[in-house]
């Protein structure tokens, strides 16, 4: 019998181990655009996905802004910026995504408050498998 639980609880563990183990990602190198109060800003930051598993971002939120949407900046084809609503953002095993001027974003659509350089404050991103990251987020110029 206790030969039968030993086996067991190494099966467990050899399963657990071969899953990737509990790496979680992490988030760095986070700022956010100066702004003025009614007006829009972004955040930007770098994922970093150690495990074997990847992820997903499904939407962040924070109570600076009226709405919190992830975007994506992209050329049109008219040659001008554009932003696009992303329902996701996908983050890959062993990888990392960057959220940069004229790339990923946090988008903060209608700030509460101005946003000076010095300030501080909170965003969380909502992941599909590591859960809820909170951010405190600097402001600084660009």
């Amino acid at each position: 019998m206790k030969r039968i639980a030993f086996l067991t609880t190494l099966a467990l563990v050899l399963v657990l181990t071969a899953c990737g183990g509990s790496k979680s990602l992490t988030v760095q190198n986070v700022w956010a655009r100066p702004g003025v109060g009614g007006q829009n800003s972004a955040v930007y930051f770098v994922i970093d996905n150690p495990g074997g598993q990847a992820d997903n971002l499904l939407d962040a939120s924070s109570d600076i802004a009226d709405a919190v949407e992830l975007h994506k900046s992209e050329m049109g084809d008219n040659g001008e910026m554009k932003m696009i609503h992303q329902e996701k953002i996908p983050v890959p095993a062993k990888g990392q995504v960057e959220f940069k001027p004229g790339g990923f974003h946090v988008m903060l659509i209608g700030l509460k408050r101005d946003l000076n350089p010095g300030d501080t404050f909170q965003v969380t991103l909502h992941f599909e498998k590591a859960g809820d990251i909170t951010l405190d987020v600097p402001v600084k110029q660009p």
